[in-house]
Formats: structure tokens, C-alpha cells, sequence
């Protein structure tokens, strides 16, 4: 495996889908919230993602069975389409080089497959932010429509990684997106927290889709 690549099972009919996106990271907020989606919309694996990018190891399996990290792109078909896509991986920290092309495997995929429309859902330290949700995004009309479900800006900082990432360079494409950012209390694991993004969620899906963001012209 000498580049990032994406094995695809079949191409799903989907129309003007939006893609949600979850990573490993604090509080596993956006792999918890990702796969709660595929399970409450029924989506079905249509693609998966491998790189030589992510780090070096595998998952052994209750069978002892090895797996090597990777990114499931989910199809479900609901109010609006969902590309729903959660996995294991990740590249090092320090592999820049790693970062973009991992980013631009992820926008090139959903792109074939129709979507304008980006949400990555994360997790940040309770302690500094206190209680509630918090959004940046591409531009300031999506980020007001996120206000309006009741979202509070983030502003005035950074976003390491692939989310942040994945959402600068989508802007670069002319795509739409939203970093969507749930307070934790354990950096490990916050069910609760992934409960209240997940819910905030399905929210700001149902405005987008009454609103038509992220839609082919």
C-alpha cells in the first residue's frame, strides 16, 4: 500500500447527501455520535478507507484476529442524505504530508458522491469551555444557521488534526461545512456529551434541510 485509497462496496443513490464525519479524539465524541447515526438511520457500509499515513498498528479482534485502522463510509437514506463516516485511524501527529492526503482521499470520495456539505463533530475540554455546544465553520451564514438551533461561535482559536483540516481544505473546493464541538469531562470516553452532540445533531440537520444548505444549484 503505497497511497491512501478507498475500497468501494457499491455506489449508493443519494441526493445532495451531507456528510457527517467522526475521528478518534477527546472524549470520543465524534466516533461515538457517528456510529450512533449509522445505527439510528440504518446506513449501509458502501466504502472503506485504508492508508500507509495511519499509525503503526493494528486491532485485535475477540478472536485474535488482526485489523489494520481504517474510515467506513456509511449511505443512509432520511430527510436529507447522509455519507456518514467514523473509523480507527489516524496519522501521526507530526506527519503533515499524512494529514492532507488522508484529508483530500476524504474530499475527493464524498465529492463523487454528490455532497456540498461537511459536519465534523469533535470534543473539547469542559474545564475551559464550560457547558453547551460550540461551532466555527466555512462561512459566516453557515455558522449562523448553527446559532440559530442554538449553538454558541467558536472563535479566536485553532483546530489541530484531521477535523479542523478536513474542514479548511473543504472551504478551498467551494464546499460548506461545520466544526461541531461537544464539552467533555473525560478526555477518554463522554457518552454523555456524544449523547448531547448527537441530539444537537439531528437538529441541525433537520434546518439545513428545510433551509436547502450544502444543495446543488
Amino acid at each position: 500500500m503505497k497511497k491512501t485509497f478507498v475500497k468501494v462496496l457499491y455506489a449508493p443513490k443519494l441526493e445532495n447527501p451531507v456528510l457527517v464525519a467522526g475521528f478518534p479524539g477527546i472524549g470520543e465524541v465524534g466516533v461515538t455520535v457517528t456510529k450512533m447515526l449509522v445505527e439510528f438511520s440504518q446506513a449501509t457500509l458502501f466504502g472503506s478507507l485504508f492508508s500507509p499515513n495511519f499509525q503503526d498498528f493494528v486491532f485485535i479482534d475477540k478472536n485474535g484476529v488482526c485489523h489494520p485502522p481504517k474510515y467506513e463510509f456509511y449511505a443512509a437514506k432520511r430527510d436529507r442524505d447522509l455519507i456518514i463516516l467514523t473509523g480507527n485511524g489516524s496519522p501521526s501527529p507530526e506527519d503533515i504530508y499524512g494529514h492532507f492526503e488522508v484529508c483530500g482521499t476524504i474530499l475527493d470520495f464524498v465529492e463523487k458522491n454528490g455532497c456540498r456539505l461537511i459536519i465534523v463533530v469533535d470534543g473539547i475540554p469542559a474545564s475551559a469551555f464550560g457547558d453547551g455546544i460550540f461551532v466555527s465553520g466555512t462561512s459566516e451564514d453557515v455558522i449562523s444557521k448553527c446559532v440559530e438551533v442554538g449553538a454558541t461561535i467558536y472563535s479566536n482559536k485553532i483546530a489541530i488534526g484531521l477535523p479542523g483540516l478536513l474542514l479548511g481544505l473543504a472551504e478551498k473546493r467551494g464546499l460548506e461545512g461545520v466544526y461541531l464541538l461537544a464539552p467533555v469531562s473525560s478526555i477518554e470516553k463522554d457518552r454523555k456529551a456524544a449523547f448531547k452532540a448527537y441530539k444537537f445533531l439531528t437538529a441541525l440537520l433537520k434546518k439545513f434541510s428545510e433551509d436547502n444548505v450544502g444543495s446543488h444549484s
